[in-house]
């Protein structure tokens, strides 16, 4: 038979450990999307899908302090536009979009206008595209899994 003292000592282990699992799920759920990822196709993360505003996977410098210069997302985004909010407004990657990965499983469809609209760029699983098509090139306003 356990003393009191080793099954209440059983029991914060058995807390913390469920807290520490806790923990790293919000932490996970939380990092949908990540702003300026850096150069290269190796910095989008595993499982994630990677824009950049340059040709050849190059981070460009923020436009009118309101785009970023590259972005991972591993959920939809409706609305490139509208991915941060600071206190000079919104920042995002609205038309900017040169060069993409999808680092994921599943396909991914790119759109021209917001909320999935317009002409359509799908790339398939673990595609690198160090240059978009041109009729699409600096028009890409929202993608999602399809």
């Amino acid at each position: 038979m356990l003393s009191k003292k080793k099954k209440m000592t059983r029991l914060g282990l058995g807390a913390a450990a469920v807290t520490g699992l806790i923990m790293a799920t919000a932490t996970s759920a939380s990092a949908a999307t990540v702003s300026d990822i850096g150069h290269g196709a190796g910095s989008c993360p595993n499982g994630y899908v990677c824009l950049w505003s340059e040709g050849n996977f190059i981070q460009g410098k923020f436009v009118y302090d309101h785009k970023f210069g590259s972005f991972a997302s591993n959920q939809n985004v409706g609305d490139m536009g509208k991915l941060g909010r600071t206190s000079t407004g919104d920042k995002g990657m609205q038309d900017i979009t040169s060069s993409v990965v999808n680092n994921t499983g599943s396909s991914i469809c790119f759109y021209e206008h917001n909320w999935y609209g317009g002409l359509e760029f799908k790339i398939g699983p673990w595609e690198k595209w160090p240059s978009v098509p041109s009729w699409i090139n600096d028009k890409i306003s929202s993608f999602k899994y399809c």
